[in-house]
């Protein structure tokens, strides 16, 4: 009844409103700011971009062609004594867009985070409006002795890595890859793969599941997808031989800050440095406008290897590392 009561009055509401001339179904527009920076213990170039809200003509927001970057504004990152400015820049777009413009950004590339740092941004538009935020990268990654070393790890299907937690809430994101040689008509070529954790079986066919973000401390894959993904690598070529896979493959781990945890966290959303998708009602972390800033650090686990033997039952080539 109670269910009822508050339909029937929000439709009212809506009748009422709808009759009322004045009424602008857009709403009140409110200019505000939006800032992206991750910063990363991977790479010595680091990423903002800044952009305003805007409103368009109509109801689709789509039908806006004006480019909402914002350019010269001054961005300034803090690490203890030290100021790193960010200088603006463009490149062009290599996806369609609505906007007939460059891609438009700011960046520092002489400029790594490490573990255990406090990171602070700033950013003064033109008009005066000041943008802040800060960040506490996580701390160096521990593996943990019970991930395994080998591939494949005696009879088990699985192949198991294990790291410790840091802070409640945090999120790791996971990735392994294949390293491996290609000889193109004579010109030797060097490739990557990335493995799923598994294959599933979706109207016929076996589709690739990678790692999702999360605050898991272990990630299992199987064996079966790692095979599949060494069979795929030569798809393309029917001579075995002009493959060669390192003794090595990569897994690669990334912590992420409490901040971008906590944006992963709420949007269930992927990120890169470019395309962070800003949501207000799900998170923000800047000090007078809207968006994220926070830091990942990174950690290879060194001790995996292929054995020898399962990677020539694909009659491919091995590499040996020393």
């Amino acid at each position: 009844m109670t269910y009822k009561l508050f339909s029937y009055i929000f439709f009212i509401t809506l009748l009422a409103y709808s009759c009322n001339d004045t009424f602008d179904p857009l709403g009140e527009f409110k200019e505000d700011y939006a800032l992206t920076c991750i910063l990363k213990s991977d790479s010595s170039i680091q990423i903002a971009t800044l952009s305003r809200s805007y409103r368009g003509d109509s109801y689709d927001p789509n039908s806006n062609t004006e480019d909402p970057s914002i350019i010269g504004a001054d961005i300034r990152v803090w690490l203890g004594d030290s100021v790193y400015i960010f200088r603006d820049s463009s490149i062009i777009r290599t996806e369609p867009s609505r906007y007939g413009t460059d891609f438009h950004f700011y960046y520092n590339n002489n400029f790594i985070v490490n573990p255990n740092e406090n990171l602070e941004i700033e950013v003064l538009l033109q008009n005066g409006r000041r943008l802040k935020a800060s960040s506490r990268t996580p701390n160096k990654i521990l593996f943990s002795t019970e991930s395994d070393v080998i591939i494949p790890a005696g009879e088990s299907n699985l192949v198991r890595f294990f790291w410790e937690q840091q802070v409640e809430g945090m999120f790791f994101s996971p990735q392994l890859t294949i390293r491996y040689r290609q000889n193109e008509n004579g010109n030797v070529v060097e490739k990557y793969k990335i493995v799923p954790i598994e294959y599933t079986q979706q109207g016929g066919e076996q589709i690739p599941s990678y790692p999702k973000a999360s605050n898991k401390t272990n990630i299992n894959y199987q064996l079966d997808a790692i095979s599949k993904a060494l069979e795929e690598i030569s798809e393309s070529d029917a001579d075995k031989g002009n493959f060669s896979i390192y003794e090595k493959p990569i897994f690669s781990l990334f912590a992420f800050d409490l901040n971008l945890s906590r944006y992963v966290s709420s949007t269930s959303q992927a990120f890169d440095d470019l395309t962070v998708t800003v949501n207000e009602a799900d998170f923000t972390n800047i000090d007078g406008g809207l968006g994220v800033f926070g830091s990942y650090v990174n950690e290879i686990y060194g001790n995996i290897i292929f054995q020898e033997v399962y990677i020539e039952s694909f009659g491919y080539n091995f590499l040996n590392e020393n």
